[in-house]
């Protein structure tokens, strides 16, 4: 892996994991010839397990990780990607004046500034069937059980990135599930409707999901002036996943572009 160049740090979604992240980092890696790390927001797997989690605290902790960043590579800034509830701490992040001059390049995938009526029933119900699993089984078995409960396929693959063993054996939850559950209504309503971010941006948007309404197009725009949209209408809101290299691409076209105008282009909404 070259580290020379600007770092990027990827923040992953509600449930996400930095393993994850692993292939689609690794080619980024060679790609842009940068490190590339990967982190986990708090009550998510080695991360700490916390009270609450509300955008500003989890912005909070990531600044820790970009400085930490920053002190071993030497380097300034940073380049942020965010996906989902990582997409939303980044905007946090990058739209706070005394956060922002650490941020280069900011990417977020698949997600609003801001909050949405709907309450996705499809992840209250996931959480729920977390909740009430019998975890006095082997991980297999919380398994199979889950299997038959979450319809959503890449839904219960991060499900299941959240599950490991006991000393004994026996499934444990790798994430805080109560705070997770007792925060999400907030998670998905939150609004950021304040705060400017001058520098270059990119919002990768799965066209078919709904999380990167048209209708938020011009708050986007407000809020970031330097605003370019890459859109995939052969993804569901897991882009890293469901479309893999438009995902690099699109990336890797916004930070190092071809010619004078890049590749990507600015792409309406629709």
């Amino acid at each position: 892996m070259r580290s020379s160049g600007t770092p990027l740090i990827l923040v992953p979604g509600l449930f996400g994991t930095k393993e994850n992240w692993i292939r689609v980092g690794k080619e980024l890696s060679q790609r842009l010839g940068c490190m590339v790390f990967a982190v986990e927001n708090r009550n998510h797997g080695g991360s700490s397990m916390a009270p609450s989690m509300t955008y500003p605290e989890m912005a909070d902790d990531l600044v820790g990780f970009i400085d930490w960043v920053r002190k071993i590579t030497g380097e300034e800034q940073v380049n942020l990607h965010g996906h989902s509830m990582g997409g939303k701490t980044v905007t946090q992040l990058a739209t706070t004046p005394e956060y922002a001059p650490r941020i280069k390049n900011l990417i977020v995938e698949d997600m609003s500034p801001l909050g949405y009526p709907l309450k996705r029933a499809e992840y209250l119900d996931c959480i729920k069937h977390m909740i009430a699993t019998d975890m006095n089984k082997t991980r297999s078995e919380v398994m199979a059980e889950l299997g038959e409960k979450v319809s959503k396929v890449l839904l219960y693959q991060f499900v299941r990135g959240n599950l490991g063993e006991d000393v004994n054996g026996k499934a444990q939850w790798t994430c805080n599930l109560n705070v997770i559950d007792e925060t999400y209504i907030y998670l998905l309503s939150h609004d950021i409707r304040f705060g400017v971010f001058d520098g270059p941006t990119l919002f990768q948007r799965a066209s078919g999901s709904g999380f990167l309404p048209a209708a938020h197009k011009a708050r986007v725009e407000k809020m970031f002036p330097m605003v370019k949209f890459a859109e995939t209408a052969w993804s569901n809101h897991w882009i890293h996943a469901d479309d893999p290299k438009f995902f690099v691409d699109s990336i890797c076209d916004f930070l190092e572009p071809a010619d004078e105008l890049g590749q990507l282009g600015r792409k309406a909404m629709i």
